[in-house]
């Protein structure tokens, strides 16, 4: 009998445990950190979907073949939290990718994937959880349709020649995701305009600080024409000119976030 570690998801949301679970494979779950000192060699294959934490590269060595993660993304873009968030936020590839785990997160070598077109403006009543159930589809088929070549590691995995994209689970703008049944394309609309005001706000700061410091190099100029003069009363007068605009430079500073 075959057996099967599956790190993450529970029965209730996919269908590859009952899948393994028909061809009478003892299938063991697990949705919590893994032990170091757990005897890992006795499974015949560890798969991870939607596992929440980093698996030890010490662990990864433990095992008698590399772990397969199930990954809803387009390999090597949107690597890490939400994928399916940020492929229509930065207009990446949407797809999903299976690929052997290594000590990185998602950079390990693919084994298979499928790019998933989605056309936000044919469809536009579409939600994130609409295309999220769509990939979760997708990424089990492709499983399934290959797992005798997976299960018998008779594939050719390939590395992941590009840099891609990657993002932390603080990136999602939470003030912009109350549900993940919102639609997409307002959602994008809403985020690219906010991002847009930002970033002009950003670039009017900048340039404040700009014309500030063009201001304060006539100071600095005034400061040591006086100076070489010798004349004191005048030189502390353009230092209270220079630390008035230097305290205004720290405050538009402050603003820049």
């Amino acid at each position: 009998m075959k057996n099967i570690l599956f790190l993450g998801y529970r029965s209730k949301k996919i269908k590859l445990i009952n899948f393994f679970k028909k061809k009478k494979f003892k299938v063991s779950c697990i949705n919590k950190p893994l032990d170091a000192r757990s005897n890992l060699k006795i499974y015949d294959l560890i798969i991870s979907f939607d596992y929440k934490h980093i698996i030890d590269t010490k662990i990864i060595k433990k095992c008698k073949r590399p772990i397969i993660n199930l990954h809803i993304s387009y390999l090597p873009f949107n690597k890490g939290a939400h994928p399916n968030f940020w492929s229509f936020i930065e207009g990446t590839p949407s797809g999903v990718t299976i690929h052997e785990i290594n000590s990185g997160i998602d950079t390990g070598n693919i084994i298979l994937q499928k790019f998933v077109n989605i056309d936000l403006y044919k469809n536009k009543s579409l939600t994130f959880n609409k295309i999220y159930e769509k990939l979760l589809f997708e990424i089990e088929n492709l499983f399934m349709q290959n797992f005798d070549n997976i299960m018998n590691k008779k594939y050719i995995s390939y590395k992941q020649n590009e840099i891609g994209t990657f993002h932390t689970k603080n990136q999602l703008p939470k003030a912009f995701i109350k549900s993940w049944d919102q639609n997409i394309l307002k959602v994008k609309n809403k985020y690219l305009s906010h991002m847009l005001k930002l970033k002009q706000k950003r670039i009017s700061l900048i340039n404040d600080i700009e014309n500030t410091r063009k201001n304060n190099n006539v100071n600095w100029m005034n400061l040591l024409k006086i100076a070489i003069k010798t004349n004191p009363v005048e030189t502390i007068k353009i230092l209270k000119k220079i630390n008035t605009n230097d305290n205004k430079i720290s405050k538009l500073f402050k603003q820049i976030h």
